[in-house]
């Protein structure tokens, strides 16, 4: 049996519209845990030619109503809103939201993230470099700051989703390695800032987790080193020091943690959730 220990809460977790996502593993979980849950995500996405090619998508369309349907089916309370982290207006109509329906704010979760244009620096499109930016580290700013008047009056927690790319980056990704690390460094700050209010920071790197996302990134490793999707993905395992991939649900679980009293004496911690990736080479240096 679940324990309920963040019954009475209130959590708000972004980029949470896709059935396989770790932001909707993360609102399930949270609910489980007594929460109720206000779930958000862009109505569709802005692909670029990579992201076509090989067949990934982003928005809410694929799934925030099932998100809804879970956390309900749960004993929980439950809202969707559309809102899109790179639009200030967005952010804020998605804060006030969550105020008038629910009277209060604990808990934030900034999942909302993805990568443009990905290519050698050289060829790197400056507007996809920034757009990358303007979605994982100045998307992770807005909620950040439009929403921390009120997680500080509940003496709340928030999470910022970062990557093993901050520290551990591959070929191609320096947009949003360097975007990832911007967040790690940007949460030490807001642990410092708010922490005498009572609020505490985290940023989570995750690694090879089997998202939607990561079956795309095998695809186009795949195809950039001209290997099959399972010997990316093979790579992706003997890499891993526990040789397999994380699920959502380990990085749900390490979120319900960091949300309860049990982590009261903790903040301001960029934490690893890779199986050991972060003691393993990068995909990059192993020679072919």
């Amino acid at each position: 049996m679940i324990e309920k220990h963040l019954e009475g809460k209130v959590a708000l977790i972004t980029g949470a519209g896709s059935p396989k996502g770790m932001g909707q593993a993360i609102a399930t979980r949270l609910a489980e845990a007594g929460a109720d849950i206000v779930v958000s995500d862009i109505e569709k996405g802005d692909p670029d030619p990579s992201h076509k090619n090989f067949g990934y998508e982003f928005g809410a369309f694929k799934g925030l109503d099932a998100a809804v349907s879970k956390i309900e089916a749960l004993g929980r309370k439950a809202l969707a809103i559309m809102a899109d982290v790179r639009k200030s207006e967005d952010v804020q109509a998605l804060v006030k939201s969550v105020r008038k329906n629910f009277g209060r704010l604990d808990i934030l979760v900034n999942v909302a993230g993805g990568d443009w244009g990905a290519a050698l620096i050289k060829d790197y499109d400056e507007s996809e470099f920034i757009k990358t930016f303007d979605i994982n580290m100045f998307g992770t700013f807005r909620m950040c700051k439009y929403a921390l008047p009120y997680i500080a009056r509940k003496k709340g927690t928030i999470i910022n989703m970062s990557s093993m790319a901050a520290t551990r980056t591959n070929l191609f990704y320096s947009a949003y390695a360097a975007s990832k690390a911007a967040i790690i460094s940007f949460t030490e700050s807001l642990a410092l800032e708010y922490g005498a209010k009572g609020v505490r920071a985290f940023a989570l790197m995750p690694g090879m987790i089997q998202t939607e996302m990561l079956d795309y990134e095998a695809r186009a490793t795949a195809g950039a080193l001209n290997l099959s999707e399972d010997d990316v993905k093979k790579l992706y395992i003997d890499n891993t020091p526990l040789r397999c991939l994380g699920k959502p649900i380990d990085v749900a679980n390490l979120v319900a943690f960091l949300c309860s009293d049990r982590a009261s004496f903790l903040t301001g911690l960029a934490i690893s959730v890779s199986g050991g990736l972060n003691i393993a080479y990068p995909i990059s240096e192993i020679k072919f």
